[in-house]
């Protein structure tokens, strides 16, 4: 699933919303200034993170929030890492 990832103050959280879906400006209002940062593909991100809890969350309001803290899990996996993920796809081009 596409994820818009949005920065809250001067990163001090993070608003993540399927993307495209409209956020309601009344609870974005009581976080402040929230601005885009950019977008994931929730597949490709590192499982740093609970993404059944992220889910769970947005089923229920239509977007989570995630600490500061846990903006590693945001990023999308270095392509260094990616056989580690999936070395059955880097072994087939090693040959």
């Amino acid at each position: 699933m596409r994820m818009d990832v949005f920065v809250v103050g001067k990163d001090d959280g993070y608003v993540v919303a399927p993307s495209g879906a409209p956020l309601p400006d009344d609870e974005m209002a009581v976080l402040g200034e929230v601005s885009f940062g950019w977008t994931l593909d929730s597949e490709m991100a590192a499982p740093r993170l609970d993404w059944q809890g992220i889910a769970k969350d947005i089923d229920a309001r239509g977007y989570s929030i995630v600490p500061q803290g846990d903006v590693g899990g945001l990023l999308g996996a270095p392509q260094q890492e990616l056989s580690a993920f999936y070395p059955e796809y880097h072994l087939r081009f090693a040959a």
